[in-house]
């Protein structure tokens, strides 16, 4: 049987003190062998996420990631960078960033591509809303 995963995009969300109180809180629960557990916090929190969590078995995402290596993307994250702190995860694609930022398919292979050349692991969002989610059209559009 396939391990489910079980993965928490914090999305703009907790503080420092929130983020260690999650994490702290998170760490004292029984983890299942069936699972595997990941969180996303938000990019000021991954390196102390990671830290916090290296002994254990709850796994740190980024949010987001840039294809580019390096260069003049002010505000973004390559995944050297993300590697460089501990974090081999990144989730691509959310519905929000395609919306409000405009993401296209034909980034979103870039920012793959980036993080598949870096071994990085990738979970990708296929872009379904909420109101597709109450509407039950969800696994329509993922199978689109």
């Amino acid at each position: 049987m396939r391990k489910q995963i079980v993965a928490g995009n914090w999305k703009m969300n907790n503080d420092i003190n929130e983020t260690k109180t999650l994490l702290n809180e998170l760490s004292l629960q029984s983890q299942s062998a069936n699972a595997t557990i990941i969180v996303a916090p938000a990019y000021i929190n991954l390196k102390y996420a990671v830290d916090t969590l290296q002994n254990g078995s709850i796994l740190v995402a980024s949010q987001n990631m840039h294809f580019a290596s390096h260069g003049a993307y002010t505000g973004e994250i390559s995944a050297s960078m993300l590697k460089s702190i501990g974090v081999n995860i990144v989730i691509l694609g959310h519905s929000e960033r395609r919306a409000y930022f405009n993401e296209t398919s034909d980034l979103l292979v870039q920012k793959v591509d980036a993080a598949l050349a870096n071994n990085m692991d990738v979970i990708f969002c296929f872009g379904e809303e909420l109101k597709d989610r109450k509407e039950g059209k969800h696994f329509e559009i993922v199978k689109n």
